[in-house]
């Protein structure tokens, strides 16, 4: 009898203090600190309710975020610092080194001896397990593959690597249609899945009007089914 597949899921976290800032127009910054960590926190209760992940690793340099993870039960990755060369990054990231967490994240998954790895945002705020079956059912179709799910604005909201170092990934602006390049030129096969709870996340004003509201200055989800 063959040995089921190891999966490891991977969570890069941005520091609470540095997300959300395209939301500064709409919420203070102790908001977006409240709105980051719980995303996160209801993230990993998603995540963590899936039976058959090898495990689920947080990555960031973010001692409250690392905490919460392993309060969780997941486990904590310290991000390596972006070695820098005046004033900008010498690996030349955007993106507060999300690429340089995830490579060192996969590098993590790959010593774990990891058959796949499934890297996801912290901030999906009406993901469901069913979504992390859907993404495992496409890759259990599959052999050497890239399984991606699209985020409502092109970028890539799930993205899963059979073997783990199936592509680099390559997060950001447009990232959907990039990870299908990179996948296709390495003649891999590519399944797309696509839902509502893989589709949305919150960075924007009208995103967050749209699936989030307050009340008495408490963050709730306005929960769109």
């Amino acid at each position: 009898m063959s040995q089921p597949k190891q999966l490891w899921l991977i969570i890069p976290a941005k520091p609470l203090d540095e997300g959300k800032s395209r939301l500064a127009s709409a919420l203070t910054g102790q908001e977006r600190h409240a709105l980051a960590r719980q995303l996160l926190a209801r993230t990993l209760g998603v995540v963590l309710s899936v039976s058959n992940l090898a495990g689920v690793l947080v990555v960031s340099r973010d001692a409250e975020i690392l905490a919460l993870a392993e309060g969780y039960g997941a486990l904590a990755l310290r991000e390596n610092r972006i070695e820098r060369r005046n004033g900008a990054a010498i690996s030349g990231e955007k993106e507060w080194g999300l690429n340089q967490a995830v490579v060192q994240a996969a590098a993590f998954g790959r010593h774990k001896r990891g058959d796949g790895l499934l890297f996801l945002p912290t901030d999906l705020p009406l993901l469901q397990a069913e979504d992390i079956h859907r993404l495992i059912r496409a890759w259990d179709e599959r052999e050497n593959c890239v399984v991606i799910a699209p985020s409502h604005d092109g970028g890539t909201n799930a993205l899963l690597l059979a073997p783990p170092n199936a592509i680099t990934p390559a997060f950001g602006v447009e990232s959907f249609a990039r990870h299908i390049h990179l996948a296709e030129a390495k003649g891999l096969s590519v399944a797309i899945v696509e839902s509502e709870g893989l589709a949305w996340d919150v960075d924007t004003p009208d995103e967050y009007r749209l699936l989030a509201g307050t009340e008495n200055g408490t963050l709730i989800y306005a929960d769109k089914r």
